[in-house]
């Protein structure tokens, strides 16, 4: 492959685009009330099942619409875009749930010491991976781009409803924690309707809510990171939150090495210390937000951190060989080969 020429390889979005096939045991004692939908970036499939599934299916569908019109970076009528492009400029007024997303994002910035950071957008950007012109950056132009990622430069009002992000040039992008919290606020509404079992599924962010129809587990592949097929199962058992990274999503390849779109913010480059992981936790925005930090900082790091956060952790390193924090090993099966 000559320098010049770069080979895109975006993975189709599908309705399980990092965690596929979701397995129940027996038939479903009940037709759900089902939508997909296309919404923040990705095909969310929704099943919901019990006397109130309609109203629920609806008040589900409005809050995806509802949260990916305020943190939709593209959109002039978005909190984020306003922001954004208000950086440097003057604080903007924004909504209160713009303000609890953005709180929960620092939360997790400071856990991680900056593995995940909210301010990640001028990175992405000269990567390509905002307009899908993909390219590798000059060290001048990664190391100009360094400067203006900082969580410590979001400025929060919450009496007035402000935020203010302090130098020109600043972005702010919730790609990595967005769905999480969206299922969060979904699981909420769901606890407000009387519904016996739901599965949301947003692109790799899963929602499993109660037990499935038939009153078995939820059995949920991972996805084989180099391939077609899953490569093994997560069984869980109730309400749980689901969310995968992986460098398979969203990549460009050129002269022979991959460049995935989840970015280190200390390197201003692609991560590349494992190929995909998966955190099972029990608030959707953790895991999300939580599921980037570890792709960012690596195996070790997330076995190390998973006790702490109170999450499980399963995932592939550089070399395809899985591992799994030692608390949810019992739940996990790895096959040799793919299926």
């Amino acid at each position: 492959m000559s320098s010049k020429k770069i080979v895109n390889i975006i993975a189709y979005i599908f309705v399980a685009v990092i965690l596929i096939f979701v397995f129940t045991k027996g038939k479903p004692v009940e037709k759900p009330a089902s939508s997909e939908i296309y919404s923040m970036n990705t095909i969310c499939d929704l099943e919901i099942y019990g006397k109130d599934k309609e109203a629920a299916l609806q008040k589900s569908v409005s809050i995806i619409n509802t949260i990916n019109s305020i943190v939709d970076d593209f959109s002039p009528q978005s909190d984020v875009y306003k922001i954004n492009e208000n950086a440097g400029i003057r604080p903007v007024k924004v909504s209160k749930t713009t303000i609890d997303i953005l709180e929960k994002a620092i939360q997790i910035a400071k856990q991680t010491n900056g593995a995940f950071d909210p301010t990640i957008r001028p990175l992405l950007v000269i990567w390509g991976f905002k307009n899908k012109n993909y390219r590798v950056p000059t060290e001048e132009k990664i190391k100009a781009a360094l400067k203006l990622i900082s969580y410590q430069d979001i400025v929060i009002n919450k009496e007035d409803n402000t935020v203010f992000l302090k130098h020109k040039g600043e972005g702010i992008d919730l790609g990595g924690i967005a769905k999480g919290y969206t299922l969060d606020k979904i699981k909420e509404a769901l606890d407000n309707f009387n519904i016996k079992s739901a599965l949301i599924n947003m692109g790799g962010n899963v929602l499993t809510y109660k037990n499935p129809p038939n009153g078995s587990v939820w059995r949920i592949g991972i996805k084989n990171p180099r391939g077609s097929g899953i490569r093994g199962i997560i069984t869980v058992k109730g309400t749980k939150f689901i969310s995968t990274s992986g460098d398979y999503e969203r990549y460009f390849i050129k002269n022979g090495v991959r460049y995935c779109h989840i970015i280190n913010p200390k390197t201003g480059k692609p991560a590349r210390k494992i190929i995909s992981i998966t955190v099972v936790s029990d608030k959707g925005y953790l895991g999300d937000a939580l599921s980037t930090a570890f792709f960012v900082k690596g195996k070790e790091f997330a076995l190390q951190n998973a006790t702490r956060f109170n999450v499980g952790v399963v995932g592939f390193d550089d070399k395809m060989t899985p591992f799994i924090s030692n608390n949810i090993k019992e739940l996990i099966t790895i096959y040799n080969e793919a299926r």
